[in-house]
């Protein structure tokens, strides 16, 4: 028996003290793909500890969440024996005038600098502080702000009738495809019955050795309705479809491929004539851990 997945969909609401941290610092963009750069932004003139005001910087992050990063990686926090005096000189800040006197930002590409998948930053957020190079500490005052969080929401969906769930598909989780059939136009593809909807899906994965492009289709268009795995399944209460997978066990990559790009298109199970599929077909960029 197939296993149903349902998804209910919630607003999110910020608390006052979160709407005090966003007065200090925030991201840019508002709601970012932390797939691709972004920018945290700090207004040293609205935060609490004043020492930071007082220094001309340069100015430097400190971060610890969604992970804190070991010595290990290129991106710690700071070097050598006493670590708080000495900050990493990739993580130092830009001074931006254009935003005011006091206003800096590091840009970075969350998922590549914390090393984890998109959908922990949406749900842990970005805490962080700020510092110039020598924090001070070992018996002087520290020289930071206070702790910062930056409450990460994802990008707003422009739906169509076929649309991804989350936001951001990733090789190795669970992603579902969801088919909006009351909102159909397709006259002959209203008020689907359950096991009348299909879903033809292709994906395109790149090597990561060779950089070749390879396809992955569990079936040609005309052979979908007789393939149980593209079956979608009919919410009984919204009336839509959705099916969902792991990309990556889904269509079988080998270890050194990694998902690119999704396409795909809704149809009847018994398809005879283009009446029978959706018109849409829509492509989805798919990234990796």
């Amino acid at each position: 028996m197939r296993t149903v997945i349902k998804f209910t969909f919630f607003l999110s609401l910020l608390i006052s003290a979160q709407n005090i941290f966003a007065q200090a610092a925030w991201v840019d963009p508002e709601e970012p793909d932390v797939t691709k750069p972004v920018r945290l932004y700090v207004d040293l003139s609205k935060t609490t500890n004043t020492s930071c005001k007082e220094n001309e910087g340069p100015f430097y992050i400190w971060t610890w969440k969604p992970v804190e990063l070991g010595d290990d990686n290129p991106y710690v926090n700071g070097t050598g024996d006493k670590k708080w005096k000495n900050s990493n000189d990739l993580l130092k800040m830009t001074k931006d005038d254009s935003k005011g006197d006091f206003v800096w930002y590091y840009e970075m590409t969350p998922t590549v600098f914390y090393g984890v998948p998109a959908s922990e930053i949406y749900s842990k957020g970005i805490s962080f502080l700020v510092k110039p190079k020598d924090g001070g500490g070992y018996g002087s005052p520290d020289i930071k702000t206070e702790d910062l969080t930056i409450n990460i929401s994802p990008p707003k969906l422009v739906r169509g009738v076929t649309y991804q769930f989350p936001s951001v598909i990733l090789d190795n989780e669970l992603t579902t495809i969801v088919y909006n059939n009351p909102t159909d136009t397709v006259l002959t593809m209203q008020n689907l019955e359950e096991g009348d909807a299909y879903l033809w899906i292709k994906c395109t994965a790149v090597d990561t050795l060779t950089g070749n492009l390879v396809t992955y289709q569990p079936s040609v268009f005309l052979k979908v309705g007789s393939n149980p795995n593209l079956e979608m399944i009919k919410d009984p209460i919204t009336n839509m479809f959705s099916l969902t997978f792991v990309p990556r066990t889904f269509f079988g990559f080998k270890p050194t491929e990694r998902g690119k790009e999704i396409e795909c298109k809704v149809r009847r199970k018994v398809w005879k004539t283009i009446a029978d599929n959706t018109t849409d077909q829509p492509k989805f960029k798919v990234g990796c851990k």
